[in-house]
């Protein structure tokens, strides 16, 4: 991840916000191990496997809340861990994990896929995010396509999690839309 930084060529300017959404997208992740959301005064709320995630307080504008759901495939080889992440306050879904992603697609329900092509982390387009966000509230069903260097993954997830979560930062006191 260091070499990425180092690199300066004429699309730095791309790749230092890039650099910056898989920063937040890599905290969101770590975050669900640790009670130190809470300890500073946020608010957690779990549903299914999926974490929901705010800052203390609600404010003007979007929420600076998070929904992640980890997926993971322990039987054979290969062995991974993922989490697929949902960055309300700017819109951004990206998948992290071990072993790291090359590439992944995501559908939900038979809705036209999205797909994300970025070493270590995947970060799906902007556009396509917001339109999955839409489809996640009314969909029964998530498709997940994790590529690696040392395989292939598929993952099948309700968005019943995701659902609860968001009724959840609503009756915080939260704006979602």
């Amino acid at each position: 991840m260091f070499d990425f930084v180092k690199r300066v060529d004429h699309t730095f300017a791309m790749r230092g916000r890039r650099f910056r959404i898989v920063i937040f997208l890599s905290l969101a992740f770590f975050a669900l191990t640790s009670d130190h959301s809470r300890a500073a005064g946020g608010r957690t709320f779990r549903a299914d496997e999926w974490v929901t995630e705010c800052d203390s307080g609600p404010s003007s504008g979007a929420p600076g809340c998070s929904v992640t759901v980890p997926f993971w495939q322990t039987r054979g080889n290969p062995r991974g861990s993922f989490a697929l992440v949902v960055m309300l306050q700017t819109g951004n879904i990206g998948i992290v994990g071990q072993p790291f992603p090359v590439r992944a697609v995501l559908r939900v329900d038979k809705n036209p896929p999205i797909e994300c092509r970025q070493p270590r982390y995947c970060v799906f387009p902007s556009t396509q995010a917001l339109t999955v966000l839409r489809q996640l509230k009314v969909g029964s069903l998530i498709l997940i396509d994790v590529f690696t260097e040392k395989g292939t993954f598929n993952f099948s997830l309700t968005p019943k999690g995701y659902q609860a979560g968001m009724a959840q930062i609503r009756a915080w006191g939260y704006r979602t839309e």
